[in-house]
């Protein structure tokens, strides 16, 4: 495999732009079936740096195995996002989640279980990370290894790869799209390309138009590398846009915007969940019931969360505070991370510069709410169904300020069930493909629901070759 940059005026079947999960499998698969990759990709060192690789290389579709039936993970890919994402592209994802990671295991990857049994963390790219120790950890764990074996298998089927080289623009020829200009000038003709260089999670302008009016609040929880190339490129070319205001990311101590010991772990998901999530004037004003990736959305667009923070007590501070990988409880202090404590709320919101009398009332409505069950008498509704509240009632109480850590953009370009971009009028954009990040309508919606970024990277990046080498 070469790895310098691509060839003055090179010529394949398929021209892919980006080398994480999704350009990868596509290019693999692409050669598999007898066509000839082009893989462009922006990094130029060997292990350049993509979301892919920060990943903790856990698959999975909705929370749900990727190995459950079929059917159940299409209806509940459905169900969970209010029907934003449409049947045809769940059941493609659903019958193709399977046979994905068995070609996975076909390319040399090991998988394991993860460090938690709920039935979703059963396909882990192994070696797996630990979780233990503070800061970004990647080099040598499961996701890095994924990339460097399916780069192993590309060379072995003879294929190229341009790295350091960023494209500019989409070419097109009566119509299709029959290749790619590069910020070099260079030209670049194939019989289809894919576009697989992520979302747009590091465009300030991009995420101040669709997501929030306030992206400098905002941690990059992965590589900073999304800028939205592809995205920009296919509207250009008439593509829809679909969902463009949901992210995939977590809530993190206001301290890890300085503090790269609190980064991407530990969350105050849980917390938050368990307790209340208040702004800066102590009141809630978003459902802490739905859970860290729509509480993250929330956090992002109220204009008074600069910072937000998570209000809880010493049991929840205790048990939920020590639950599951990289826990809160004791890493947050641990690791340098600000935590307000007091004996009574009036002496936590001084500490936290809230005011007392609403912090109080907040708190009162919240655990009225968790002691009669009636969760329906609180504004904004606070549903149950998958956090359970506790009250906030054993001193010592604390809050611990916190700040959207944003890991990857959900919306993007409308493909369909082969990952064919479609135009505004729902016709397709021939020979024009879109795989990972990029792709929109997967996931996220009004409800902001993660339903696996690695999955849907793998399982179209695998559709979209397949197509073009059927077509």
């Amino acid at each position: 495999m070469s790895h310098s940059p691509a060839p003055e005026g090179g010529r394949a079947d398929v021209l892919i732009v980006g080398a994480g999960l999704a350009g990868l499998s596509a290019a693999v698969r692409a050669a598999e079936l007898g066509l000839v990759p082009l893989l462009l990709e922006a990094g130029a060192v060997q292990r350049y740096p993509s979301n892919t690789r920060y990943s903790g290389a856990v698959f999975h579709l909705g929370f749900r195995s990727m190995r459950d039936d079929p059917a159940e993970l299409a209806r509940w890919l459905v169900t969970a996002t209010d029907g934003f994402v449409r049947p045809e592209l769940a059941a493609v994802m659903a019958d193709n989640a399977g046979r994905s990671i068995n070609w996975l295991i076909g390319q040399g990857i090991e998988f394991g279980r993860g460090e938690t049994n709920d039935g979703w963390h059963d396909l882990v790219a192994m070696p797996r990370g630990s979780h233990g120790r503070p800061g970004l950890r990647w080099e040598g764990l499961g996701a890095d290894r994924m990339l460097d074996s399916l780069e192993e298998a590309l060379e072995r089927r003879g294929a190229r790869i341009g790295r350091g080289v960023r494209v500019a623009a989409l070419s097109f020829a009566d119509g299709r799209c029959c290749g790619v200009r590069t910020s070099d000038g260079r030209e670049m003709r194939a019989r289809a390309v894919i576009l697989a260089n992520g979302g747009f999670e590091s465009n300030d302008e991009l995420l101040r138009r669709y997501v929030t009016a306030f992206p400098e609040r905002m941690r990059q929880r992965g590589p900073g590398i999304g800028r939205g190339d592809g995205l920009i490129m296919a509207a250009e070319a008439g593509a829809e846009l679909i969902g463009m205001e949901a992210f995939y990311g977590h809530t993190l101590s206001a301290d890890a915007r300085h503090n790269d010991k609190l980064w991407p772990f530990p969350f105050l998901d849980f917390l938050a969940a368990s307790g209340v999530l208040v702004d800066r004037n102590a009141a809630r004003f978003t459902d802490e019931g739905k859970g860290g990736v729509p509480m993250a959305n929330a956090v992002a667009r109220h204009p008074e969360a600069d910072p937000f923070f998570a209000v809880f007590d010493a049991a929840i501070w205790d048990e939920t505070g020590r639950l599951l990988f990289s826990p809160t409880n004791p890493n947050l202090v641990k690791h340098g991370g600000t935590l307000h404590r007091a004996d009574t709320l009036d002496e936590l919101a001084a500490a936290a510069g809230l005011s007392a009398q609403a912090l109080r009332q907040t708190v009162e409505q919240h655990n009225a709410a968790v002691a009669s069950g009636d969760f329906s008498i609180l504004t904004p509704l606070r549903t149950n169904a998958k956090n359970n509240a506790r009250s906030v009632a054993t001193p010592p109480f604390y809050a611990a300020p916190g700040c959207v850590g944003i890991t990857h953009t959900m919306g993007g370009v409308r493909i369909d069930a082969q990952g064919r971009v479609l135009a505004k009028d729902g016709s397709v954009i021939p020979g024009l493909f879109a795989a990972g990040n990029i792709a929109g309508g997967l996931d996220g919606g009004p409800q902001a629901y993660y339903a696996g970024g690695l999955a849907q990277a793998l399982i179209f990046g695998l559709l979209a070759a397949e197509a073009i080498a059927a077509a």
